[in-house]
């Protein structure tokens, strides 16, 4: 034999060649011996994105939440609502005793229309001995008294109306109202008790504003973008989310981050603490080759796939089997993203081929082929 013989010999025994060349030995057939035909079901090689996601729990929140308090020390007169019911901003929720506040009302009011009488009185004196002093009928001293009598009295009712002012202040104080429209949560008053100032009066939460905190590793925290919308479920309900950020404090201890996402309009009430889910990207593969699950097999511990091809050395009508090996880089449900690790100038693993997706495991290289009638066209 010559030395180009050998050395072209030596150039076709591939890996998979000679993987091949096992099968073919295994069943105690030569390399170019033909199999009996088999039946097989097909299905097109894709190009396309396939990724994997991961699930977090997360809970809901309320973001607008309020435990009111009392501006103002006094006895509850009158309590209008109770837990779970439903106010409205600006409504009267608790009114406080205000009996004695009314009376020292009253009495700076009739204080200050008496100092009205004497800024009143005290100016006509002014203006009075003006014109006495000109005519030389009263002394200086006595206007400059009447001038500095009348100063004191406006800067008195200066005083007055700001003591007046900050006391109907007070008074709306003890009238406390909603600030936002809500649902009550607790109630911590009842008729009769004694309030300070800053005690507790009830917890208001909106039920319109929702957000979901999630604990998430920092390889997620890290890609995660601000204002990007995402899918959350909720006790069967799928509902519109917004990311807003991550929570740059973390859990030292599990070395998670909270994701905080807003819940977009929620079209029924939902409760502090229900279970949220979301599903995040895990890994990601983009414009590559896809087949059916059930084409990828193993054979001597490797991956591989049988591609439909015609018969070069016979008959052109003849489909026979092709064992390629591949890399699978993720599988997803039914699919799984693969390339092919065939290092060969003549042949290139591309979408639209055919693969045998049933009757595979019966398969080997250079089988004669049967196509289902329900193989799958690209």
């Amino acid at each position: 034999m010559s030395k180009t013989s050998l050395f072209s010999i030596k150039n076709k025994l591939t890996p998979f060649f000679i993987l091949s060349l096992v099968c073919s030995i295994s069943l105690g057939l030569a390399p170019n011996q033909s199999f009996a035909e088999t039946l097989v079901q097909t299905s097109p090689i894709v190009r396309g994105n396939l990724n994997t996601e991961q699930v977090f729990i997360g809970s809901m929140h309320f973001s607008q939440s309020s435990v009111l308090a009392s501006k103002t020390q006094g006895l509850v007169l009158k309590v209008n609502f109770d837990t779970t019911q439903e106010v409205h901003k600006g409504e009267v929720l608790v009114e406080l005793d205000h009996e004695i506040l009314d009376s020292r009302i009253k009495a700076i009011q009739a204080s200050i229309k008496e100092l009205h009488l004497l800024k009143e009185k005290s100016t006509k004196d002014l203006k009075r001995y003006k014109k006495l002093v000109q005519q030389k009928n009263v002394s200086q001293q006595k206007y400059d008294e009447i001038y500095y009598d009348k100063i004191r009295i406006d800067q008195k009712l200066i005083s007055s109306n700001a003591e007046l002012n900050a006391l109907l202040i007070e008074r709306q104080q003890n009238i406390i109202q909603a600030p936002f429209d809500g649902i009550i949560t607790e109630r911590h008053v009842e008729i009769g008790e004694w309030v300070d100032k800053g005690g507790k009066i009830a917890t208001l939460v909106n039920p319109k504003k929702v957000i979901s905190l999630f604990d998430i590793p920092a390889s997620y925290a890290l890609d995660i973008k601000s204002k990007q919308a995402l899918n959350v479920k909720v006790s069967n309900q799928n509902l519109e989310g917004i990311i807003e950020g991550v929570i740059i404090k973390g859990d030292n201890k599990s070395r998670t981050f909270p994701l905080k996402v807003k819940i977009q309009n929620p079209s029924s009430v939902l409760f502090e603490g229900m279970e949220a889910l979301i599903n995040l990207p895990r890994i990601s593969f983009n414009d590559t080759l896809l087949v059916p699950r059930d084409a990828v097999i193993k054979r001597f511990g490797h991956d591989v796939i049988f591609i439909v091809e015609k018969n070069k050395t016979g008959n052109s009508d003849e489909k026979i089997a092709k064992m390629v090996s591949i890399q699978v880089h993720l599988y997803d449900g039914t699919l799984a993203a693969i390339s092919s690790t065939e290092q060969s100038s003549d042949f290139e693993l591309k979408a639209g081929m055919a693969v045998i997706t049933k009757g595979n495991e019966r398969v080997f290289p250079g089988q004669t082929l049967a196509l289902s009638p329900s193989s799958k066209q690209q």
